[in-house]
């Protein structure tokens, strides 16, 4: 802000301050402090020197720039300013939010413990229910998938008085009325857009096959809903209360599986198994997600994983997007081959038959050689995010020309080819020890942990051909 500006924005402030010049003992009006801060705060720096030199030259010290004069202690029984009550609101949410991040997948297994222990999905912690899961991987084209135009309503939608523990202050009286307002402007990582997302409402998984019901809802819908109650999980183990009593929010939620509660847009996490065809063996990879770039990074998923969304928000996407192996195929070409995203902002649906990479792992698939499959639809105990599990099995030879330019990074993190630094194209063993090292031991997602060990249930079906 130029010198000029800001003399306009401060106005009858300007007179205030010349007042105040001349009688230093005056006390500034909350809202003269108000406009003053604010006009401060976007001044240049040629400004803010020249008005710690006023205050200095008042105060018979040093200069001090507008930093320290808000960091200044009170004194002995003086009232806290409302913007110091702003910024320990914000401060201290910014603190849950780090730990939420550092401490996720431990914190996950700790928030799993509350529920039934019936609903974990083995050792891992995410919790799923019997009519979520098939009792064996059912083949991708034989899951059907229903469109409905007008879903009911969510009952919670995470702007209840119970979620308000978790929203920080944004001015004097007034706190972020939902908390991906507070993401997007206290800790925004790169990737962080609102898109329209496939909403979930109805599943059935019987005779061999499934059934899924969809309706459109927003990215943010889900984490408005979910990113509260891993706050409140975080802020309520940094208190050492990680119980049901110190948990209101999660409490709303009080079927998880209820899918009329609140908005479930899942997302598809995908084990990608290369077969050596001589042996009937498997390798497979992983993404190490980067913490500035997605909001919940720092940690090992799979490979590709991505929220199941149409590729453009054109009105044709919405409809011809609807289908699962569509958004695998586009996950695989951003987050394997570094090609663009299809990240649902451009007016312009994908042109599937005309797209190589598509039409080369369609006809893959028809020829036998890449075979997807359904696991079930599994949530994450923490945040009670919703994933499709999947995985596509794809022989090695086709494999090595699919993803010949395999990338080693992406724009959601790195790729894993190894636990130890001895790098193949080849990826990770899918064995036991690997599987076991990874659901027990390594910082692996709860999703892509439940996925990995429904795949490594399931081996025998999935390898052999």
């Amino acid at each position: 802000m130029s010198n000029e500006a800001f003399a306009s924005r401060l106005g009858a402030g300007v007179r205030t301050v010349a007042n105040w010049e001349a009688n230093p003992d005056m006390v500034l009006s909350p809202g003269m402090q108000e406009v003053l801060d604010a006009a401060l705060k976007d001044a240049d720096e040629s400004v803010q020197r020249r008005f710690g030199m006023l205050l200095a030259a008042q105060e018979g010290t040093s200069s001090p720039t507008p930093a320290d004069m808000s960091a200044r202690p009170s004194q002995a029984g003086e009232r806290p300013s409302p913007d110091a009550a702003v910024e320990a609101s914000q401060t201290h949410w910014r603190e849950v939010r780090q730990y939420l991040i550092e401490s996720g997948i431990g914190l996950a297994a700790r928030t799993a413990d509350l529920y039934d222990p019936t609903l974990r999905v083995e050792h891992v912690p995410a919790i799923s229910t019997a009519a979520w899961l098939p009792s064996e991987p059912v083949p991708l084209e034989k899951v059907t998938l229903d469109w409905e135009d007008n879903p009911h309503k969510a009952r919670i939608t995470g702007i209840e008085a119970e979620a308000r523990a978790a929203l920080p202050l944004r001015a004097p009286g007034h706190a972020f009325t939902r908390y991906t307002a507070a993401i997007r402007y206290l800790r925004k990582p790169a990737l962080f857009e609102n898109r329209h997302s496939y909403r979930l409402t109805d599943i059935d998984w019987s005779e061999g096959a499934g059934r899924m019901t969809f309706g459109l809802a927003t990215f943010f819908d889900k984490l408005d809903v979910s990113e509260p109650l891993g706050h409140e999980a975080a802020a309520a183990e940094l208190a050492g209360h990680l119980d049901w009593a110190h948990l209101p929010f999660r409490g709303l939620v009080s079927d998880p599986f209820d899918l009329s509660s609140r908005i479930v847009n899942p997302g598809i996490s995908t084990l990608t198994i290369r077969r050596n065809t001589s042996d009937g063996s498997g390798t497979f990879f992983l993404l190490r997600r980067d913490p500035t770039q997605v909001t919940n990074g720092r940690h090992y998923s799979l490979l590709p994983a991505g929220e199941f969304q149409p590729a453009s928000i054109s009105p044709q996407s919405v409809a011809t997007d609807l289908d699962i192996w569509r958004n695998m195929v586009r996950e695989y070409a951003e987050e394997m081959l570094g090609q663009p995203e299809h990240d649902g902002s451009s007016g312009v649906p994908v042109d599937y038959e005309v797209w190589p990479f598509y039409r080369d792992m369609t006809a893959a698939r028809k020829a036998g050689t890449v075979r997807p499959f359904a696991l079930g639809v599994i949530l994450d105990a923490l945040s009670l995010n919703s994933s499709i599990a999947t995985t596509t099995v794809i022989d090695h030879t086709v494999f090595d020309d699919l993803f010949h330019d395999l990338v080693a990074t992406n724009p959601e993190g790195e790729v894993v080819f190894s636990l130890d630094d001895n790098k193949s194209i080849r990826g990770l063993p899918f064995d036991e020890e690997t599987v076991k090292r990874l659901t027990t031991r390594e910082p692996l997602g709860q999703t892509s942990a439940a996925c990995l060990t429904l795949a490594w249930r399931h081996r025998a079906q999935l390898l052999d051909v």
